[in-house]
This record gives C-alpha cells, structure tokens and sequence, in this order.
C-alpha cells in the first residue's frame, strides 16, 4: 500500500510537496477506515483530492503513473518527450532534475524509492526497506549516475559492478530496478519485490484510460467477473445484467466478413487478440483447446415496459463504460490489496454514481487504497464515506500546485466540510463571475 508520494519539480509541482495516507490519531470517526491491525504504521484506506480545473490535482496521478512507468518499462523515458515533465513556469527550468520519491509497503516490507532525473540521464536512483518502528532503513542499492552501492553500504564486488556500470552506460535513461528485472545482477530479492509492488499493486487509471483486454480479463478471472455483475446494476446504468458471449472463428467469420478481412493474416499464430473501437473493447479472440474462440461482451439493456434488449459494448454510454474501466480496478483494491489511482472518479459520471462506489468501496470489507481526484464536491457532505484525514485540496499560486489535507485545519468534527469548501474557507476554489467587467 501507499504510505506517501513527494514530489518536486515535475509538472505543476515547483516546491516539494507531500501527499501521504497516514491517518490522525485524534480522529475518532470511522475506525474502520483505518488499517492498524497486525501494522508498524497505521494507514488509511481512501483519500479524496478536491480542488479547481487546472490547479495541479490530475498532475499528482500523472506523477504516480510517471514513477510506476519508470519503474517497469525500461524504454519510458526514452519514448516520452521528457523536457514536458519538469516544472516549466521559471527560469532555467531544467537545470534541476525531476524529483520524486515514494513510500509503499509490500510482503510485509516498507520501502523508500528515490529518484532524481535529469534531461540526459538518471541522476540518483536509491531503493531503501525502512523499518519505522526502529528509525533504521538498510539500503538495497543507491545509484548516483554511473556509480552503484548495494546492501549495507558496501560496494559490490568487482564483477557485478563492472556489469552494472555497463550495464546503466547501455541505458542510461532506465531504472535500475527495470533493468535488473531483465538482467539480473543485483542479487537482492527485494528489488524484486519492489518492482512486483509498482506493477500489479499499484494501478492508475486516468480520465480516458480503458483496458483493451477487457473481455479477456473478464473471461480468465470468473471472480472478477461476478464481481462486476453484481455491482453493474447497482450502478443504476440501465442495465439489468451482462453476459460473455463465446463463438466459434469460422460461425463469426460469416457472419463479420468485413471486419474478419481486417484481421491479420497470421491468425494461426496469434493466440490472443483483441478488438476495440472507439476505446471500446468489442471483440476478443483466444486459443482454447486447440480451437479458436471469439468472445464479446453482451448487456441486457433495460427498455420499455421490462423489455429487456441485448446490446454489445459499442452501444454503451460513455457512463457505462467509464463503469466497466473502474470495476476491474475496485476489485483489485477490494479482493487483492492494490493501491488504485484514478483520475475525476466523476467522468462521465453522476454526483449519485460517484458517491455510490465511494459509499460502496468505504463500506467494503478491504485490505486495499482508493485514491482518487474529483470535481464532486458533494461528497465533502458525506461524513458516512470520508474522514476529515481522508480529504485533500490542491490549489496553485504563481503557477506551483500546492498539496494540503483537510487534516490542517483545527476544526471541529461537527463543522461541514463541505460548506466551508464552497465558502472558501479552505482555498482551491475559484469564484468565476464571466460578467465582470474585468473578467479578460
């Protein structure tokens, strides 16, 4: 899980700011929002982010999926126009590197990862298991340019560090911990740990992300799959339930002939494929049993008078297909422990769907995070699904977004959080009056 994200010099981020998920001892509401049982550090199980359009709230997501792509794609800096990550609203903007480091607990171990990017090279790159009960951490390795040390301050033997160093020399813009998943050289098995927490434990989902293999998610994870049925009607986006529809290739062929000539040539040698339109996952076409499958997603559409229409994906609202991008994500924080991101939880959806996965999540027997930006600011109203601790604004001055919990503010619990926002009491939020005179 998460314990805390500080970020500097990225994006709208100028100053170093700190977004954790510790709770406060004093807060008395909601216990079961907060982890403590059999724990070194008591955490908290939801955050909601709060503030204006263009203040900095989707660019803490952007951070998150930065450090995380960092981390498990060896090419990613590579492949991105980097210059755009770094705070861009000052004088020599670049001569500083990229700075983030981040906080999480995984197999019952905490760790510290640390990174410094600079535009021609990865500066410093250190991954560290804290102990916090203790006040000691022992270093797995700490990397300064080309330069590497692992274990308890020690170097590393002349052959592993001679391969090392050729190794960051080869690819000098990658992690570490990507490059040792390839190459393993470093013989710790807690980088391996690390890296397996960045990349099933903690999942982020942006304002128009979608899962290309969805319906082959679905199709291999039954749980998974009841588990969004349940929830799909509950959600109260006409639909009464969904089904996975399987064909036989040859039976969809005749009945496709257009699209079946788009497909490659090679089919024979592919075993999975995935279709989609439109960001929308229609088709999925898989190898079982030596025979070719494709499979679909089919809705019981509610309509007039019960009738009850049978529709596929690519007839689905944006609404309901924003559903069928968090469900996967939800059960992931629910059923396995993930730490799950996402951006305006609200796209595409109502004020009344919003607080009914928020209500439904807080609610939920889980061991996992929901950490999520909004523009709902309803929810701020709701005292049954978020704690004071649980609330945070972004709000920016002279261009840097500035992270702040509600937590900050010595109020009592019987204030209305949600009055004091739309008053202004707490900042990050704009009064927008377009017929002002001044208003240019």
């Amino acid at each position: 899980m998460l314990l805390r994200i500080i970020l500097k010099n990225i994006l709208s981020f100028d100053d170093e700011v700190q977004f954790d998920m510790f709770p406060n001892p004093k807060r008395t509401t909601l216990p079961e929002h907060v982890y403590s049982e059999k724990r070194d550090i008591p955490l908290l199980k939801q955050a909601a982010i709060f503030g204006p359009n263009a203040s900095g709230k989707s660019n803490l997501v952007k951070a998150l999926e930065f450090v995380r792509s960092f981390v498990t794609l060896k090419s990613f800096l590579s492949n991105i126009e980097l210059e755009k990550f770094f705070y861009n609203l000052k004088k020599d903007a670049k001569k500083d590197p990229i700075s983030i480091a981040i906080e999480f607990e995984h197999n019952k171990k905490t760790f510290l990862y640390e990174i410094e990017i600079g535009l021609k090279c990865v500066e410093y790159e250190a991954l560290i298991e804290t102990f916090p009960l203790k006040s000691t951490s022992d270093i797995v390795f700490e990397r300064r340019n080309k330069s590497v040390t692992v274990g308890n301050g020690h170097k590393a033997d002349y052959a592993v560090a001679e391969a090392t160093k050729k190794l960051i020399a080869k690819n000098p813009m990658s992690s570490l911990l990507s490059l040792n998943r390839e190459f393993p050289i470093i013989p710790d098995s807690r980088c391996d740990i690390a890296y397996k927490w960045f990349r099933d434990k903690l999942n982020v989902i942006g304002v128009h992300s979608f899962i290309p293999s969805l319906i082959d998610i679905l199709h291999s994870n039954k749980t998974m799959f009841e588990f969004a049925r349940q929830l799909i009607f509950s959600l109260e986006v006409g639909i009464k339930d969904f089904t996975l529809k399987d064909e036989d290739f040859d039976s969809w062929v005749k009945q496709h002939l257009k699209l079946a000539g788009h497909l490659p040539k090679d089919m024979d040698d592919i075993e999975h494929l995935s279709l989609n339109a439109n960001n929308t996952p229609v088709w999925s076409f898989s190898i079982e049993n030596g025979i070719r499958k494709v499979y679909s997603l089919v809705f019981e559409n509610l309509g007039k008078n019960g009738y009850v229409g049978h529709l596929d994906s690519s007839s689905q609202s944006d609404g309901t297909l924003r559903v069928l991008t968090l469900l996967p994500a939800l059960y992931l924080a629910i059923k396995e422990g993930a730490t799950v991101v996402v951006d305006e939880l609200n796209y595409c959806l109502s004020s009344t769907m919003v607080k009914g996965i928020v209500a439904f999540f807080a609610e939920s027997t889980s061991n996992g995070q929901l950490i999520f930006t909004t523009h709902d600011n309803l929810l701020l109203a709701e005292k049954d699904y978020l704690r004071s601790d649980e609330v945070w604004f972004v709000d920016k001055k002279d261009g840097s977004s500035k992270m702040y919990s509600h937590n900050d503010f010595k109020e009592h619990h019987t204030m209305s959080i949600y009055k004091g926002y739309i008053e202004g009491r707490y900042g990050a939020i704009r009064f927008i009056n377009l017929l002002r005179k001044d208003a240019q």
